[in-house]
């Protein structure tokens, strides 16, 4: 059973917020504590969380004036070009130095996702869709790239919940999933980077056509209406 951690809770209601356009890059964030009383958290908790999104860059923490929503493209956008980077590169590691225990946990993990496709439960697809990609970053054997996936999780987490709704994503996802894996399981480290290159490149086009204009069009409305 998942388990999930305080600061995760906070950091996705922070998100949920972001996504509904209610906080505008610039914005300045809810205090530590009034963080922590809206989520039903510890301010310890709270603080965690803002730290772990000040790390990536989201937001910025200033002493003595608050924390702040930076400004930038949308995060979810920024999150995938970034994720195609890191992945590439930790998919042809992984082809490099996955042992047979760690494709046997992969080629289990790609039974069970094939399964939730066929049964519709796109929330325990998306579930082990984030697991898949982190044990890659674990088999890759490089402990800074595999902190950066950590540090990004709930990012990835949220991310993987919205887009696998979308037409087709899980079909052509399940797909290119099963394609790295093979290039892993032959030891051909520029066949799975390229693979997970298309499979990340794939979903943005996915992205950008069916949820950035909807994103777009929110953040649009809720300036002009500040504006007022």
């Amino acid at each position: 059973m998942k388990t999930t951690r305080s600061s995760d809770v906070v950091i996705k209601s922070l998100l949920d917020l972001i996504m509904k356009g209610e906080i505008m890059p610039g914005d300045k964030l809810p205090s530590t504590e009034n963080l922590a009383k809206q989520t039903g958290t510890s301010v310890i908790s709270a603080r965690e969380a803002l730290q772990n999104l000040a790390s990536i860059g989201l937001v910025e923490i200033s002493h003595g004036r608050g924390i702040f929503l930076t400004e930038g493209t949308p995060v979810m956008e920024e999150l995938l070009e970034a994720r195609k980077v890191i992945e590439s590169n930790t998919a042809m590691m992984a082809a490099r130095n996955i042992d047979s225990e760690g494709l046997d946990y992969i080629e289990n993990l790609l039974q069970k996702m094939e399964k939730s496709i066929k049964g519709g439960d796109f929330a325990a697809f998306s579930d082990m869709d984030y697991e898949f990609h982190l044990s890659i970053g674990k088999a890759a054997g490089n402990r800074i790239l595999l902190k950066i996936l950590e540090n990004i999780k709930e990012l990835l987490r949220y991310q993987l919940t919205t887009i696998n709704r979308l037409p087709n994503v899980i079909k052509t996802s399940s797909l290119r999933h099963r394609e790295i894996f093979d290039a892993m399981k032959q030891g051909d480290p520029d066949l799975a980077g390229s693979i997970m290159t298309q499979h990340i490149t794939e979903v943005i086009e996915s992205w950008k056509q069916n949820v950035a204009p909807i994103e777009g069009k929110r953040v649009k409305n809720n300036k002009m209406v500040a504006q007022k």
